[in-house]
């Protein structure tokens, strides 16, 4: 059960954030919503994050037999994705995007910050959308080193002298 959900969490986390940004920009919307409802899209959303964080740690048939017969031609497409998930290997990118991120939700009250607030909601689907084209074309990601893991080249041992 646990594999199906976290094979299908990407979509419906992307579903769970475009329903957040049409909450935000429609303040009508948003006052129709009771809060157990709020509360259950926050759970939801997380325990899909955790079904999806768990999917990819294992093989999925499903991903493998997805891919494209031509993955390295495809993989050549998403340069700008492959170049957006390594910038999140910067901590300090990462925590300049959690000051926006934090920063844009306070402003969320007024008008002009609700604006700023669903962009920034948004920009969450796109680095999901970001994360799993990463995840399922690791091995062609120009940015990544031989497929995720670092190899040095081998080093030729001394020769050894044989007189004695």
């Amino acid at each position: 059960m646990g594999r199906i959900v976290g094979h299908y969490a990407p979509r419906l986390l992307l579903g769970i954030v475009a329903t957040l940004v049409v909450l935000t920009l429609v303040p009508a919307a948003a006052d129709l919503v009771p809060w157990p409802a709020s509360l259950a899209l926050l759970t939801g959303a997380v325990l899909l994050g955790v079904s999806l964080v768990a999917h990819n740690r294992r093989l999925c048939e499903r991903c493998i037999a997805a891919l494209p017969l031509d993955a390295s031609m495809v993989a050549s497409r998403y340069r700008v994705r492959f170049r957006v998930a390594h910038l999140f290997e910067s901590r300090l990118f990462v925590l300049g995007y959690l000051i926006v991120l934090t920063g844009s939700a306070l402003l969320s009250a007024s008008p002009l910050g609700r604006y700023l607030w669903a962009a920034v909601e948004a920009s969450l689907g796109y680095l999901l959308l970001v994360y799993v084209t990463h995840q399922r074309l690791q091995p062609w990601c120009p940015y990544c080193r031989n497929g995720g893991e670092e190899q040095r080249a081998p080093t030729t041992p001394s020769p050894v002298s044989t007189h004695i």
